[in-house]
């Protein structure tokens, strides 16, 4: 493995990192998006793999979660875009999110243990970029 991720950097081939990992308190969460973890304008399906600590996953019987999205870049007491809905998809959280146009926009995933729950309440956050493609993402560039 390490010998192919040389050899593609050699090649000036940048591997992609597909996935984002945030962590708040004893709470950790990866973001899966699709098509490719480049978010389009429309809809985009979302995954959230929410673990505490140890890899207990945290889903929606243990957990009061929400999402929401802000347009740009998140600020206590802005408005909301929107709350997409949270519904499981095996161990994973899944939701639809509508990015209406161009631009950066701030996913915030928060949870509040349900009795008998062993982790901390959380808040998450993902910053999320339509109109941007892989390989502008790779070399730095920003269309905006």
């Amino acid at each position: 493995m390490k010998k192919l991720l040389l050899s593609l950097l050699v090649m000036g081939v940048a591997p992609v990192l597909a996935h984002e990992i945030e962590k708040d308190g004893n709470v950790g969460a990866l973001i899966h998006i699709e098509p490719d973890d480049a978010p389009v304008v429309g809809n985009n399906t979302t995954w959230f793999e929410v673990n505490q600590k140890g890899g207990i996953p945290i889903t929606l019987k243990n957990c009061t979660c929400n999402l929401q999205v802000f347009a740009g870049s998140y600020k206590a007491g802005v408005k909301a875009q929107s709350s997409p809905k949270l519904v499981m998809d095996g161990k994973h959280l899944k939701a639809t999110v509508k990015l209406p146009k161009n631009g950066a926009y701030t996913l915030v995933l928060s949870g509040i243990p349900k009795a008998g729950a062993t982790f901390n309440k959380f808040t998450l956050q993902w910053v999320v970029r339509t109109g941007v493609s892989n390989e502008d993402e790779e070399h730095g560039h920003d269309h905006q």
